[in-house]
């Protein structure tokens, strides 16, 4: 039996512990074949294994990686891979990282289904041309010739558009959307304004 200390006990505490919700859903998301209890118990042994701590400079990132390669140790010493395990493999690759938690996926996901419904409550000339515009990212300019309206119209109708489906969001809802980042030159740009 393996005797931590308790400086590794504390560790643990504060910097594991706190990212085991996220990993069992992780793991069920990618692997709903494997015992995600097995897993979760021998990361965790294998972290009570360690020495030392300070070559850790991500925890979560580490109790991933620990897991991950559990999971490939099982689905290694098996002679037949279920089609479970072989799809969750590329997911492996991936794991995620903190932007990506599962449940920040979850509620991406659901945001986005949420924000589908209220496009699809558009009028349908409204729909049309938000769909073009934001989601295909036709020019103004082509939506225009191929409807037969006028680039002013294009524009009114975007705007309206944005505005239903920002109106029917709660504040909940639109926190969970994902954000644009500037560009690094057009934020710098912006800086050197103010």
């Amino acid at each position: 039996m393996v005797m931590m200390s308790p400086q590794l006990i504390g560790w643990v505490g504060r910097h594991i512990l706190p990212h085991e919700r996220q990993l069992r859903a992780w793991l069920r998301a990618a692997f709903p074949a494997i015992d995600v209890d097995d897993v979760v118990q021998e990361s965790y042994c294998r972290i009570a294994t360690l020495t030392r701590v300070e070559h850790i400079d991500d925890p979560r990132r580490y109790l991933f990686r620990t897991a991950r390669n559990v999971v490939l140790e099982q689905i290694r010493r098996e002679r037949v891979v279920s089609i479970e395990a072989a799809s969750g493999l590329a997911e492996l690759e991936q794991a995620p990282e903190d932007g990506g938690s599962p449940e920040r996926v979850v509620a991406g996901r659901r945001a986005l289904e949420r924000v589908e419904r209220l496009i699809e409550a558009l009028p349908d000339r409204a729909r049309q041309v938000f769909r073009l515009r934001k989601i295909d990212g036709v020019p103004q300019r082509e939506i225009a010739q191929r409807l037969g309206l006028t680039e002013t119209v294009v524009e009114n109708e975007v705007a309206r558009g944005l505005r239903r489906i920002l109106d029917q969001l709660t504040d909940e809802e639109r926190a969970e959307m994902p954000t644009r980042r500037k560009p690094a030159a057009r934020a710098s740009r912006t800086k050197e304004r103010r």
